[in-house]
């Protein structure tokens, strides 16, 4: 997956966290079966990894652990009572025998009691749904919330909504939180399946598009401006990778930081940035799901290491899984943080080699890919165990037929994912001196790239010959163009001599790529007066615009491109198409997928 130049600058944060107990399914479920002195407990430290029950002293009291985290700087014991107990003052017994009352201190380490009923569990043709919740304590409840799908949707012991369409279908998990002047809290969950008669065509594919972060800044596209209704699935780019092989952030103030004026986004805990608008969108449209992308071309230095050795693999994954999908963000209450991503989408930039210099790489990566997918698909089952919730699982993959079958075991990781993003882009550009297709649909005559199947057909064919389900090959189509100067006046431009020019981003610091977002080509070159021609070639299925005066040629997707792919993709039962990215597009290119693919 192409990424910004610039953004490959950004500030990553890092972030460790301890894993979950499979057997701990609340957060206030404590191993109780004997009392510790607190004489033994350790001062608190920032940089522990800490599981539920372990107890430290701080400021003279002791803790109790009441969620798996490793601690930052600023989450003391005393800061945030959503990660520990407090069990009074150190030196105190503590009572260990059922979790009352302690006598010793007075400290209430009951949490209430709490249920839940829905008036349906599925609903199969339009109309409400209502909630009751029921809390009690040996104290006194303070707050009940309820939640749907992870945030908050109710204050109190009731909710009720009404499903209009099929929309909304989907799977809805309903919490309530019910919590006492202590802090202790008690939760319970039901799940709604929803299933309204209509919908889709029976040929409704999936429609994946990349969501950049650093398109908030230059490019001033933010999470409001995504279409859900014409998307059913994004992937977020990117999260980064430390050499020490951790999951971390990309950009610490884009994801989880920048305001919005979402209610309480500044209270202690909470969740901002375009994590927290993804959240609020999804909360209005459940049947969008959103995965976390990893790597990148930009970030995929470190794959090969994290992918060596089956310790390695353990920890990458459990640092994704809890840092994306438990929602364990620097400075964020999980309870805020979970419920954003619904899956993970790895984008390695390459096995075995190529890439950027610098990237680790190993004849090994081939075999150690499917083991790295096998270990997500492992951890992330054990995290639907503990929640009930599903969780996705895809990679992006290059297009090269070689690489499809030779650099990855593209047919075995097929039978690990929930399907497979094929980059079916960049065949060529200017990193070439020649004018091409980087996206071209089938083999066009005359192409000197053509006998190694480098055109979308070319590795769509390869997976389905290596064994890969159609339904799983999800095709990438370009919201952009790539572009040549210098190129003479000769067939158009095409198969021409050029050399690299400016595009839609480029400055002094990136260089030349050539690369042109669609609207700017569309508002550009093929505006009338603007000098160029605009071509539509038939077996590529791309268009493309060319000037003798100014000697520029660029080839591109368009409408009737879309239009050529999703016939192909239904023609041939595929699983959908995949996107790069969403600010590149007018409206247009999306548009023709939806018509065609919803």
């Amino acid at each position: 997956m192409r990424r910004s130049w610039w953004a490959s600058g950004l500030i990553a944060t890092a972030l460790s966290v301890a894993g979950c107990d499979s057997e701990v399914t609340t957060f206030h479920e404590m191993d109780r079966l004997s009392a510790h002195a607190s004489a033994l407990a350790a001062e608190w430290a920032a940089g522990v990894s800490y599981n539920v029950g372990a107890r430290v002293t701080y400021q003279g009291r002791l803790y109790e652990c009441r969620q798996p985290h490793t601690s930052q700087a600023d989450w003391t014991p005393l800061a945030v009572a959503a990660l520990w107990l407090d069990l009074g003052p150190a030196g105190s017994d503590v009572d260990a025998g059922t979790g009352g009352n302690d006598a010793g201190t007075g400290g209430d380490v009951t949490a209430p009691t709490v249920g839940m009923t829905a008036s349906t569990s599925r609903i199969t043709v339009a109309g409400p749904l209502s909630l009751t919740a029921t809390a009690t304590d040996n104290v006194g409840v303070t707050r009940v919330e309820i939640l749907e799908n992870g945030s908050v949707v109710a204050s109190g012991t009731s909710f009720s909504r009404a499903f209009t369409g099929w929309e909304q279908n989907g799977t809805y998990v309903y919490s309530v939180r019910a919590y006492d002047a202590a802090g202790n809290m008690g939760t319970t969950s039901v799940t709604v399946v929803v299933e309204i008669q209509g919908g889709p065509p029976p040929g409704g594919k999936k429609i994946v598009g990349y969501f950049t972060a650093w398109g908030i800044y230059a490019r001033n596209y933010h999470v409001s401006n995504v279409p859900p209704s014409k998307l059913t699935h994004i992937n977020y780019a990117f999260s980064n990778i430390t050499p020490d092989g951790r999951c971390v952030l990309g950009d610490p103030y884009a994801d989880i930081d920048k305001g919005a004026g979402w209610p309480g986004e500044w209270d202690p805990g909470a969740l901002r940035g375009n994590f927290r608008a993804f959240k609020e969108l999804k909360r209005t449209n459940p049947h969008l799901k959103l995965l976390i992308s990893v790597g990148g071309w930009s970030w995929s230095t470190h794959f090969s290491t994290v992918a060596s050795s089956a310790a390695s693999r353990a920890a990458f994954v459990k640092s994704c899984v809890d840092l994306y999908i438990r929602g364990q963000y620097p400075g964020v209450t999980p309870a805020n943080g979970e419920g954003v991503f619904d899956g993970i989408d790895i984008d390695w930039e390459y096995p075995v080699g190529g890439g950027l210099p610098g990237n680790s790489n190993s004849p090994a990566d081939k075999r150690n890919y499917t083991l790295l997918m096998q270990e997500f698909r492992s951890q992330l089952n054990a995290v639907t165990a503990q929640t009930g919730r599903p969780y996705l699982l895809t990679i992006a993959t290059g297009a090269s037929p070689d690489l499809l079958e030779n650099k990855q075991e593209t047919k075995n990781l097929a039978d690990v994912l929930d399907w497979i993003n094929v980059m079916s882009y960049d065949y060529h550009g200017a990193f070439e001196p020649t004018t091409n297709f980087h996206s071209a649909l089938n083999r066009v005559t005359g192409d000197p790239g053509a006998a190694v199947g480098f055109y979308t057909d070319g590795s769509v064919a390869k997976m389905l010959q290596l064994g890969v389900p159609p339904a799983k090959i999800v095709v990438g189509v370009p919201f952009y163009g790539r572009g040549w100067g210098r190129v003479p006046n000769a067939n158009n431009g095409l198969f021409q001599s050029g050399v690299p020019i400016n595009g839609t981003w480029d400055d002094g610091s990136s260089g030349p790529t050539g690369v042109f977002d669609f609207k700017d080509i569309k508002n550009r070159f093929e505006r009338a007066g603007s000098g160029y021609t605009k071509f539509f070639h038939p077996e590529a299925k791309q268009a493309f615009v060319y000037s003798p005066a100014t000697g520029i040629w660029i080839g591109y997707d368009d409408a009737q491109s879309m239009s050529a792919k999703a016939d192909y993709i239904l023609s041939k039962n595929l699983g959908g198409a995949m996107f790069w990215e969403l600010s590149g597009d007018d409206g247009s290119l999306l548009d023709t997928l939806a018509q065609k693919l919803r």
